[in-house]
């Protein structure tokens, strides 16, 4: 075996003079920095994976079919989907059973046992190394010239009708590239189409009389070096069809056809959800991404403290759980967490809820009241929303938070408290402060540990492992995802975040019938836009602003359609013209 880069057929040479005119059966006449075993392996690793084939192998004979002049062999190592390509650019003379293989005029299918009563021994070129049971010999012919053998094998079964009509147009492209007729060089309107019968005729003639156009060759080199640097199977034929038509049209046909079938068993493919296996402590949160892991980095690095943790984030972004998580963690965990959302509590209400209360403090005060402050002494109290505090509260608050000490309302006594304070917002407080609507004092005493909460949409990764969860949490009965549905979650924006996530695939459980959930039920976005006063405006296609402006016309004109008061006339159109459009849109002349 030898490197490519040592193969006098895989690296192919630009010339300017006739002399080119000799090599009819190699593309010597090509750029020099082209390597057609880059290209074969760009085929064989797309051809694996579509068709199980394991080994790939295409033979290239001289004039008379004695000599293999190169070979360019791929093959799948065993165990891995990794690819091996390689070329044998020491010419070998054609053995019996190989001279017979060369002769195929048309695609043959063979099996080892066939093989071996036929000849008594299995065959391919690489026979000493594996021994495939399946075999398919595919001729790469032009002008009824054979210039070669396409050979593919496998272990895994016999060749479908699918791959042989496809691997036969890519036989097609690569006899193109094997043999250029020199007229397509020559002649520049053709652009370096086939030729098509005048191939037959210069095989036939042996050499051309007329001088190589220097600079087609040019352009030739380029258009094949962009294919020599494709690195999928789409763009190399979508490159290589620029040069090559008559096989691209066929070929093209077929390879959307097998990207269809593709994606379409993709989308109907079972989704197997990956174990969480994240290394952090919180296994009450799911998330395996760079963005969660430098969350919970955060996370380790204040839990064991009794610093002041402010999280923000958008909301259902999880940052009450993540409050749980760091009191659960710290040295607190033993004594109680207790939650307030600031934004659910009467602005007159809230200061008895933090601070408490004693009897006859105001109006209906029956009892003496613990307060929130009291009763997380020791412990750690949870602000939710604290962007939505009345300012007269934030003065006391930061007073409780400087002295760590509350007054009860009504009260005189001052009471002495050891709270953790975690707070979270949705809001931008940097902002509130610059707006006057947040005490600057207030918002450096609760930042001092800030923790920022990635949206869902930043953290795609995290989608599947938090859908497989939620499955597993709402839907015990069911299976799992197909992938379309995973598809579907993964390019949704996801505005509510994890929250609204998992009202939805709770929803789309209750209404499930099958074991597996193929499809979401993705809410349509609403699009708005702000007017000068602030308030939303939907946005409208091109197709809904014709609509409405259309029906406005026609009210204005009573449903008069032509005529000099009539609505075509108004909008400049011919009433022909505007009758379609009202069919077209949907409108109907009764509510005119």
């Amino acid at each position: 075996m030898h490197d490519a880069s040592e193969s006098t057929f895989s690296k192919i040479s630009l010339h300017s003079s006739t002399d080119v005119s000799s090599q009819l059966f190699t593309g010597d006449i090509l750029s020099n920095s082209v390597s057609l075993i880059n290209l074969f392996n760009v085929i064989f690793t797309r051809l694996h994976p579509l068709f199980s084939i394991d080994c790939g192998a295409i033979l290239v004979y001289d004039e008379q079919i004695t000599v293999i002049r190169e070979a360019y062999i791929s093959t799948c190592i065993s165990g891995t989907s990794e690819i091996h390509t390689e070329t044998i650019n020491q010419p070998s003379e054609l053995s019996a059973l190989q001279k017979n293989i060369a002769e195929f005029s048309f695609p043959v299918i063979k099996s080892i046992d066939e093989w071996q009563e036929e000849e008594g021994q299995n065959h391919c070129l690489v026979n000493g190394e594996a021994h495939y049971k399946y075999h398919c010999y595919i001729p790469l012919e032009k002008g009824n010239k054979i210039l070669g053998t396409l050979e593919l094998h496998n272990n895994s079964g016999e060749f479908s009708a699918e791959c042989l009509t496809f691997c036969s147009s890519i036989a097609d492209l690569l006899s193109d590239i094997f043999y250029l007729p020199h007229a397509q060089l020559i002649t520049p309107d053709n652009q370096y189409a086939s030729s098509g019968n005048n191939d037959q005729e210069q095989i036939s003639k042996g050499r051309p009389k007329s001088a190589v156009n220097p600079h087609l060759l040019s352009k030739l080199a380029e258009r094949v070096t962009q294919i020599n640097e494709t690195n999928s199977l789409d763009d190399f034929f979508n490159h290589a069809g620029k040069l090559f038509p008559r096989a691209y049209k066929k070929i093209k046909a077929q390879l959307d056809e097998i990207n269809a079938f593709i994606r379409q068993k993709e989308d109907e493919a079972l989704y197997i959800p990956q174990e969480d296996t994240a290394l952090h402590n919180y296994p009450e949160i799911i998330g395996a991404g760079p963005k969660m892991r430098k969350v919970f980095a955060l996370m380790d690095q204040v839990a064991p403290s009794a610093s002041s943790v402010l999280i923000m984030g958008e909301t259902g972004t999880g940052k009450e759980l993540i409050a749980k998580a760091i009191h659960k963690a710290s040295t607190r965990r033993d004594r109680v967490m207790i939650s307030v959302n600031c934004a659910a509590i009467p602005a007159n209400l809230i200061e008895s809820e933090l601070f408490g209360h004693e009897k006859g403090a105001f109006t209906g005060a029956t009892d003496r009241r613990i307060g929130k402050f009291e009763l997380a002494d020791n412990g750690t109290l949870f602000l939710d929303e604290i962007g939505e505090l009345p300012l007269d509260l934030q003065v006391k608050l930061l007073r409780v938070l400087q002295e760590k000490e509350i007054e009860r309302v009504g009260g005189k006594a001052t009471i002495k408290t050891d709270v953790r304070i975690i707070s979270a917002t949705n809001k931008d407080l940097l902002t509130e402060v610059e707006q006057g609507r947040f005490r600057r004092d207030l918002y450096y005493r609760l930042n001092v540990f800030p923790i920022n909460l990635p949206p869902l949409r930043d953290r795609v990764e995290d989608i599947p492992l938090l859908a497989a969860y939620f499955l597993n949490k709402y839907g015990n009965k069911l299976t799992g995802f197909a992938q379309k549905a995973i598809k579907q979650m993964t390019n949704y924006s996801w505005p509510g975040n994890v929250r609204e996530m998992e009202h939805l695939i709770e929803r789309q459980i209750l209404l499930s019938t099958k074991p597996v959930i193929r499809e979401i039920n993705i809410p349509t976005i609403l699009k708005t836009i702000a007017d000068s006063e602030g308030a939303p405006q939907k946005i409208k296609t091109i197709e809904e602003n014709e609509r409405d402006h259309i029906f406005a016309v026609l009210q204005i004109c009573n449903g008069r359609i032509s005529g000099e008061q009539g609505a075509a006339k108004l909008l400049g159109v011919p009433a022909t013209t505007l009758n379609s459009k009202i069919k077209k849109l949907g409108l109907n002349k009764k509510h005119f």
